[in-house]
């Protein structure tokens, strides 16, 4: 069939149909190209409806790392999820399945994510307009998926962009008081290292200017 010109190959022993009329569902590629494959990142908040623009590039979770693919103009890249999840065999943990089989990690553990590689994520900014568009947002589920990381700085990042939204998200009592008992004992960054930030002595952050304000609610509750 391939030979015949009805079928183009994605990847070896991956295929699809030379005259469909709609291109492939892009978030259903990953999981063709690895067993264990979970759509994650920007890429899962696109899927959940709640990124503000979508990517060319397809972010996806795998034990097994492969090269990047390049299909019809998307990018595959395939990222090795962090150490301690595999080590806890919870590569699946906050994992979701759509209608269409596809594996994908939840709003609150894509958030998470997202600020732990911002490479992926589009940058802080692009983080920060994704959260506004949540609906709600499951601090329970939230705080379990950090508690499993054990990254103390990854409270500071979230707990100040929630800050951000707090009226909206109904940030506040013990739920904010327990991100607040888990911050670092030093400075942490929201993005990388560099000069021009703000301290935001509430989360012991330095933030970029741009999101040196809060912008419903205070951080100073």
């Amino acid at each position: 069939m391939k030979r015949d010109g009805r079928l183009r190959a994605l990847a070896k022993g991956v295929y699809t149909g030379a005259f469909a009329a709609t291109p492939p569902n892009r978030y259903v590629v990953p999981g063709k190209l690895r067993r264990d494959a979970v759509v994650a990142f920007h890429s899962a908040l696109e899927l959940h409806g709640v990124a503000n623009q979508v990517f060319q590039t397809v972010y996806y979770l795998s034990a097994q790392p492969r090269k990047d693919l390049v299909f019809d103009g998307a990018t595959y890249h395939c990222v090795t999820p962090p150490r301690r999840l595999p080590g806890a065999r919870r590569l699946v943990f906050q994992v979701e399945e759509t209608p269409d089989h596809v594996r994908v990690t939840g709003r609150e553990r894509s958030i998470v994510d997202c600020l732990m590689f911002l490479e992926y994520s589009g940058g802080v900014e692009e983080v920060d307009r994704c959260l506004a568009m949540l609906p709600s947002f499951d601090f329970e589920t939230a705080l379990a998926y950090l508690k499993l990381l054990r990254r103390p700085w990854l409270y500071a990042r979230l707990g100040y962009l929630l800050d951000r939204h707090a009226d909206k998200l109904f940030f506040s009592g013990k739920w904010r008081d327990s991100m607040l008992r888990r911050l670092p004992p030093g400075v942490a960054y929201l993005g990388a290292k560099r000069s021009g930030y703000h301290w935001v002595p509430t989360w012991n952050l330095m933030v970029p200017e741009t999101l040196a304000h809060t912008e419903e609610g205070s951080n100073q509750r």
